[in-house]
Parts: C-alpha cells; sequence; structure tokens
C-alpha cells in the first residue's frame, strides 16, 4: 500500500508533465505538437517557451511577448523584462493592456486590472505604480521617470494614492513609506 502511494505522488505529475505540448520549429517559425506528433498549433511564433503545467506558453508573435493556452488563444500581453516575459515576483508578473499595467498569475489570468502607466514588482505584498510616468531610454535600460506615485496590495487595494512625486523607501515591518512630494520628504503610515 505503501508503495502505491509513492508511485501515485511521483508518477502522477510526471505523467501529466508528458502530456503537455511541444515546441517545433519549421522553415524559422515555431509551433506546437501534442505527445503524438500532431500538430496543435502551426509554426507561426518567432520564438516560444515550453507550455507549463497550466497549460499556458509564453511566444513572441509580431514581436511582442504573449500568453497563450493550449487551444493558441492569446490570454494577454507580457511585460518585456530583460528580453523575455516578465519574471514572477509573489506569484504575480506584469501584463500590458491599452498602453497600461496590471498583474496576472501563473495560469495567464489577469488578478489586477491593467489601470496604471508602469508598476514595479511586488516586494513584501505590495507594487510601487505610477500614473503619468514614463519610460526613458537610458542606453541598454531605461527608466522610469515623472509623474505620481503610490502603492497597492496583492489584491490591487490602493494603500497610498498616486499622489507622490517619488516613494522612496517602504518598511514594511513598520508599515510606513518615505515619500516626497515638491521636494520635501515625509514618512507616511499606512495599513
Amino acid at each position: 500500500m505503501r508503495f502505491i502511494f509513492t508511485f501515485l505522488v511521483f508518477a502522477v505529475p510526471i505523467l501529466a508533465q508528458s502530456n503537455l505540448p511541444i515546441s517545433f520549429e519549421e522553415n524559422g517559425l515555431y509551433g506546437f505538437k501534442n505527445k503524438s506528433g500532431k500538430v496543435i498549433i502551426k509554426p507561426q511564433y518567432q520564438q516560444t517557451m515550453d507550455f507549463t503545467k497550466e497549460l499556458v506558453s509564453f511566444v513572441v508573435a509580431d514581436n511582442k511577448w504573449v500568453c497563450i493556452d493550449s487551444k493558441n488563444k492569446i490570454l494577454l500581453q507580457v511585460f518585456i523584462y530583460d528580453n523575455g516575459p516578465d519574471y514572477y515576483s509573489e506569484k504575480l508578473a506584469r501584463f500590458i493592456e491599452n498602453k497600461k499595467f496590471g498583474f496576472f498569475d501563473s495560469h495567464c489570468k489577469k488578478q489586477i486590472a491593467a489601470s496604471y502607466d508602469f508598476v514595479y514588482p511586488f516586494e513584501g505584498g505590495l507594487s510601487i505604480v505610477c500614473n503619468g510616468c514614463e519610460s526613458k531610454s537610458d542606453g541598454e535600460h531605461s527608466k522610469i521617470v515623472g509623474g505620481k506615485y503610490g502603492i497597492i496590495n496583492r489584491k490591487g487595494k490602493v494603500i497610498l494614492p498616486t499622489e507622490y512625486d517619488s516613494i522612496d523607501s517602504i518598511d514594511f515591518k513598520k508599515k510606513t513609506a518615505i515619500v516626497t512630494n515638491n521636494k520635501i520628504k515625509n514618512t507616511i503610515n499606512f495599513k
């Protein structure tokens, strides 16, 4: 009995992953086949990543990283970070919709609506967000300048409204933020 339980605990995840679509290349474009070799998504992408256990994949379509499901439905456009799709921070990553930023989960389901001009990855359950800001090229990289900044939590609830020139630091234990407005620094308490 113990052997069967141990076998199931280890074998079921391995068997489930073996059913994931497999990327292949044809004439410089990438698509996906099932484990039998049948094409399920014809070659059409410039680059692909493996499907995840959640049955989503990140692919490059028209020079943009997007998330697709196994039926080839585009779920969202992913924010590009370090030449690839954004990384997950606290189980959320960033997406772009109508030039606004929001957050999605590992199933590529939108968790926080795209309503900010930029959002920073979550840290300690909080994300610094801004409106009126923009990305300026700084050589190989870019930086976010201008606008008004605030803080949201992982549910998208506004912790500090987007009314500060900058949020310089956050003390997660004391639940305070040092903010700047009109070149004056203040410490703000939040819950």
